[in-house]
């Protein structure tokens, strides 16, 4: 008997240990996102949020459609307990990404012991880039939240005949779908539970009307509620089709308006946002690690394992169809869209590795991968709270000028708006509008934007010699890949 508790001892100490290093982590990191709390609005999308909580307006794009009314709603509540309103949109996800943990912690418990399931939601929660994005007033952070309560609600309603259990998938779509539209691909899941649960009997044909029907009922919830904001029907339909015809034929960056070929778009998706940005993070030490586990995962996997486990399958089939609309539909100058991918790439990757440990090496290099996170994620968001944005330093500079001028940018206008500059300024894309435009400001010092001047040079504008550059802004472009690297130009008066 004391020979088999020396041999049980090292390994419940070893235990006990990952769950104190995971407890630990998961405090440590959301009592710092509490702390340095992002009040940036720093891109078009984060300014069209924290407007609608001053007046929702699909048609003032406060916000965009398709309106995201529960992130809004959420935030909006969060705002009766905090002034700013960046920050009550930056709360909110935070707080209901923290909620996550209980559904990522249940799924994991369906394959691992206490201590590793632990250890899995404190990797999946660390995970670097997501809470970048998690820190940020935009609706990824908290659809991230609601994938995770929807994909826990089809693993229990597999195993559970209860109506209220059942119930739980379709409503889940909804809050999910109300929050982020364009995770709709992962409706494929609730069809997936649908067919699994109709092939073992487990429901009729009428009770899959049934259960169609609840979830049409539940999607009714937040689409008329956006109906009624605008006024009509007519009035939200004509809305909804002039931004996706935006989307797919001109500012949205998809397959359909891009001038990259499908298989670049398919190489940057996969390896510049998915692998480098989202699960490396842009760090060398965490694409190590991560490059390591993922190869022991494929020494060690085996397929008759997928064919038997649901809720894999599941992970798998949701995980494939996003990525083919994130390929053809999703703009992929911003890796945020990837997100989804990740968190289910993760979650896939250590359960399996996991599951049947025969060493300590797997559970060591997760902890390492861990705390690299820990510190990684902390000091990323750290720096996100205190560090002004590009836009946000290029605004301040503009207010800053003595002499008058007038500047001409893309996107950055939405935050001069925001902040409500003094210095005129003019969104512009065409050449001649601008050049049009220019001629009403001959006594004005005439200002232009490195993205705008790239829009000219892309419609054959020479610009040599008509332009100097004054000022450059800079910021990490892990926050923001598009408006990460600003400059100032002047236009040479002839």
């Amino acid at each position: 008997m004391e020979r088999k508790d020396q041999l049980v001892t090292p390994t419940k100490i070893f235990n006990i240990g990952i769950a104190l290093i995971s407890i630990f982590s998961i405090m440590f990191l959301f009592w710092t996102q509490l702390t340095h709390v992002n009040s940036f609005a720093s891109t078009w999308d984060q300014v069209d949020y924290a407007l609608a909580l001053d007046r929702y307006d699909l048609m003032a794009m406060q916000p965009h459609f398709p309106g995201y009314p529960y992130f809004i709603l959420g935030g909006y509540f969060i705002h009766q307990f905090v002034d700013n309103k960046v920050s009550s949109l930056t709360i909110f996800n935070i707080l209901f990404y923290f909620s996550a943990l209980f559904p990522m912690y249940k799924l994991a418990r369906h394959y691992v012991s206490r201590s590793y399931s632990l250890g899995i939601i404190s990797i999946v929660y660390s995970s670097t880039y997501v809470m970048v994005i998690v820190n940020q007033p935009i609706s990824e952070g908290a659809a991230l939240a609601a994938l995770w309560w929807y994909f826990w609600s089809i693993h229990w309603a597999m195993k559970d005949q209860g109506i209220g259990v059942n119930s739980l998938p379709p409503l889940f779509l909804s809050i999910l779908l109300g929050i982020r539209l364009s995770y709709l691909p992962f409706a494929i899941g609730l069809l997936f539970l649908f067919y699994k649960k109709w092939k073992k009997k487990y429901y009729t044909n009428k009770q899959i009307v049934i259960y169609s029907l609840l979830t049409i009922m539940c999607q009714f919830i937040w689409v008329a509620s956006l109906v009624f904001s605008e006024g009509s029907v007519k009035g939200f339909v004509k809305l909804s089709l002039a931004f996706t015809s935006g989307h797919f034929n001109d500012w949205g960056n998809t397959a359909i308006s891009s001038d990259l070929s499908f298989l670049e778009r398919v190489r940057t998706l996969v390896l510049d946002n998915v692998i480098w940005t989202g699960i490396s993070s842009q760090t060398i030490l965490l694409a190590v690690l991560y490059g390591i586990l993922v190869s022991l995962f494929i020494y060690q996997l085996k397929g008759s394992n997928l064919k038997k486990d649901f809720s894999q399958q599941l992970a798998c089939i949701m995980g494939i169809c996003y990525l083919t609309w994130a390929i053809v539909a999703q703009n992929i100058d911003k890796p945020r869209h990837i997100l989804p991918l990740v968190i289910l790439f993760i979650f896939v990757l250590l359960t399996n590795l996991l599951k049947k440990i025969r060493n300590s090496v797997i559970p060591i290099l997760c902890c390492l991968l861990l705390i690299s996170q820990t510190y990684y994620s902390s000091m990323l968001i750290k720096q996100q709270a205190i560090e002004s944005p590009a836009t946000i330093q290029l605004a301040n500079y503009l207010q800053s000028l003595d002499q008058s001028a007038v500047v001409y940018a893309w996107e950055e206008t939405r935050v001069f708006q925001y902040i409500n500059i003094k210095t005129p300024y003019k969104k512009v894309q065409t050449y001649q509008v601008f050049l049009h435009d220019k001629s009403y400001y001959q006594h004005r010092k005439i200002l232009i934007t490195n993205k705008a001047v790239e829009g000219f040079k892309a419609q054959g504008i020479n610009l040599n010699g008509k332009i100097k550059k004054i000022k450059e802004f800079h910021s990490n472009s892990i926050y923001d890949p598009v408006y990460n690297d600003i400059v100032l130009y002047e236009w040479k008066n002839e």
